[in-house]
């Protein structure tokens, strides 16, 4: 009996220092926590920032207005990555092997992305083409190849919303090579043993910012454009994250400076700086709340929001090409998330499932 009240008393200890201990890797649940809900909130702020590119118009998101840094889709993106490189580097050190991640992924990203393009390329480009040559076109196959593989971004159809004032197919579909990339990178770095000290990890990843920083050319190599360094970069702080969760504190004590330092550089040619320390600590403060926990049972609704989020923005824009960006974004979030329900139900979470067919249990 004194062993078992011994035992007691020594859970409580436990449990009463993991509360007071308030870090990232305390504080995060796998199960319990508001990740869902914030994905899809930042999918749905992506369609609100791209309508004034869509329409051509202003007025510019309110975000752009206020901050005057970048627009809210741009912002919603980097919470994206963030998050990804989270999850997706706990993911690849499961423990589950190398080849489970892998499968894994692929089977996040490509089934409804090849959904996606299909329609595309089958429904969406035969019915509204002006052009009598579009199967014989090479642009058709370049856009299907390219974009179903995530090799490339091919963002044209011949033919196809040729009279509106944005051409682009999909325009989201840029980040899904950059994502793939860095999936590889991170099973690499798995393979390797990069992940298993964390020494090691941080050295790397500080050389990588400092290589980036004073020689941009050597990151050139692997990400071209600077949206797409930015991104990168953002996806790596999701990583540092993982691996350093135990030593990262989480409070709004250290929000709040966070805030008030990014205040003092807005402005300035060093809010950058300021910006890529504030938005990934801010995710994971809000990220570990359970406030969307209830989210949760209807799924991830977000990978098909942001699939289907720019192509119904261009259909709203070609039957209504005269409302306002608010009515224009709100239109298209719905039709996007009519789409995201059907991707979740028919195809995401279906080739999900075939996970267990192969790895019973996980």
């Amino acid at each position: 009996m004194a062993s078992v009240s011994n035992c007691e008393k020594i859970g409580t200890l436990v449990r009463r220092d993991r509360m007071s201990n308030k870090t990232l890797g305390n504080l995060f649940d796998a199960t319990r926590n508001s990740i869902n809900i914030m994905r899809l909130l930042a999918a749905l702020a992506v369609i609100y920032g791209h309508a004034s590119a869509v329409t051509g118009r202003g007025p510019e998101d309110i975000f752009l207005q206020f901050v005057g840094y970048k627009f809210l889709g741009g912002v919603a993106v980097d919470v994206f990555f963030v998050l990804s490189g989270f999850l997706v580097t706990a993911s690849a050190m499961g423990g589950k092997g190398i080849k489970y991640f892998l499968v894994s992924r692929a089977l996040r990203i490509y089934p409804a992305l090849l959904v996606c393009v299909a329609l595309l390329v089958f429904l969406l480009g035969p019915l509204l083409t002006v052009s009598d040559e579009y199967w014989q076109a090479t642009q058709t196959w370049r856009y299907l190849a390219g974009n179903a593989t995530a090799y490339c971004t091919e963002y044209f159809l011949p033919g196809v919303f040729s009279g509106l004032h944005d051409r682009a197919i999909n325009g989201s579909l840029w980040s899904l090579q950059i994502e793939v990339r860095l999936y590889l990178i991170v099973g690499i770095s798995s393979i390797v043993g990069v992940f298993i000290n964390k020494r090691v990890f941080n050295t790397l990843f500080f050389a990588v910012i400092v290589a980036g920083y004073f020689a941009p050319e050597v990151v050139l190599k692997v990400f071209g454009p600077e949206n797409h360094r930015h991104v990168a970069q953002m996806f790596m702080i999701g990583s540092f994250s993982w691996i350093n969760r135990q030593s990262i504190p989480i409070g709004p004590e250290i929000l709040f400076m966070l805030l008030i330092f990014a205040a003092s550089l807005h402005g300035t040619d060093r809010f950058g700086f300021a910006y890529v320390l504030l938005l990934p600590y801010l995710v994971f403060y809000v990220a570990v709340g359970q406030w969307g926990v209830w989210f949760n049972k209807c799924g991830d609704l977000s990978y098909g929001t942001y699939l289907y989020g720019w192509p119904c923005q261009q259909l709203v824009y070609s039957i209504a090409p005269d409302i306002g960006n608010t009515l224009h974004a709100m239109l298209a979030a719905l039709l996007a998330l009519f789409m995201a329900f059907l991707s979740w139900r028919l195809v995401e979470n279906p080739s999900l499932r075939l996970k267990k067919l192969y790895w019973p249990g996980r």
